[in-house]
């Protein structure tokens, strides 16, 4: 986990403190959605990656501080939006989610960043996550179909929001998006989504067979029991979980590819490492982390 500096936790104080002004009072329902974002270490990262770009490219501090908050005004419509979809909130909190997402674009309006950009990734979100909505299972087995949709462009697409703020930076320091720089941080960003998902994955896999929930990680175990088997087919919810604990080679199969995804990420941004040490320090954290997908502890896991 990376521990912010003193000046990375003002920052993120103010951010915060901002967007509770701006949408207080709050209605209880919800908070837990807004909770789920100001307390994780993901959201903590996005709202931080116009600071630790702007070495690179720079941009006023006014400018970057309101690119944080409307980055982070849509980080919680989407939990919202999530959690309706997901049938953890009613529908009444869905015009809170359109108000945010208004208040979200309006920022970014404010920055001239072009709605087309906004809404294109919008619904690469929203797609990604109904996607990831029929890939549940209710009987104990998933079909190929399910899983075979959850592909590494997939995971990309549902965590279109990272690319929302980077691209805006880059487009207010003046790049263009087929500039040699931006197209670096657009693939090292990929690597990065890439790796902390499986990552991610692997250390929820109990919770997610259980609970009948499809991953990126669910349908890489499930590849390698169809290689096995000569090719795609039912495959029952506890097989996924009997088959990660009896075979340390796809568990080392597994290690290696996030290794590899961290590899991919350090060498596209380190042509300009000097300017951008705090992604530099993200990217080496996440390597260091990915060292327990091999020997993560199998008793979390159901017989």
């Amino acid at each position: 986990m990376l521990s912010l500096l003193p000046f990375e936790a003002a920052y993120w104080q103010r951010v915060y403190s901002r967007l509770i002004a701006l949408c207080d009072p709050l209605p209880s329902v919800i908070r837990c959605p807004l909770n789920q974002v100001l307390d994780s270490e993901i959201h903590r990262i996005f709202i931080l990656w116009p600071v630790w770009l702007s070495p690179l490219l720079p941009l006023p501090s006014s400018i970057i501080e309101r690119l944080s908050l409307a980055t982070l005004c849509g980080a919680w419509a989407a939990a919202i939006r999530d959690a309706c979809l997901d049938g953890e909130l009613t529908q009444a909190a869905a015009p809170l989610t359109r108000a945010l997402w208004r208040r979200s674009w309006h920022l970014f309006g404010t920055l001239a960043v072009h709605c087309e950009l906004l809404a294109d990734l919008e619904r690469r979100m929203v797609a990604a996550y109904r996607r990831e909505l029929a890939a549940r299972t209710h009987t104990g087995s998933w079909q190929p179909a399910q899983l075979q949709s959850l592909t590494a462009h997939w995971v990309c697409a549902r965590a279109a929001g990272w690319h929302v703020v980077q691209r805006a930076h880059i487009m207010l320091a003046g790049l263009k998006l087929d500039d040699p720089c931006a197209i670096a941080l657009s693939a090292a960003l990929d690597a990065l989504i890439l790796a902390r998902q499986l990552r991610d994955d692997v250390h929820d896999l109990a919770d997610d067979v259980r609970a009948g929930r499809a991953s990126w990680g669910v349908r890489l175990i499930a590849e390698a029991i169809w290689r096995a088997e000569g090719g795609p087919a039912l495959i029952d919810t506890q097989r996924i979980a009997g088959r990660w604990l009896i075979d340390p080679a796809l568990r080392q199969e597994l290690a290696s590819a996030h290794a590899t995804l961290c590899q991919q990420a350090m060498h596209a941004l380190m042509p300009y490492a000097a300017y951008i040490p705090r992604l530099i320090d993200l990217v080496m954290i996440e390597s260091e982390a990915g060292r327990t997908i091999a020997t993560i502890n199998l008793l979390h896991l159901p017989g």
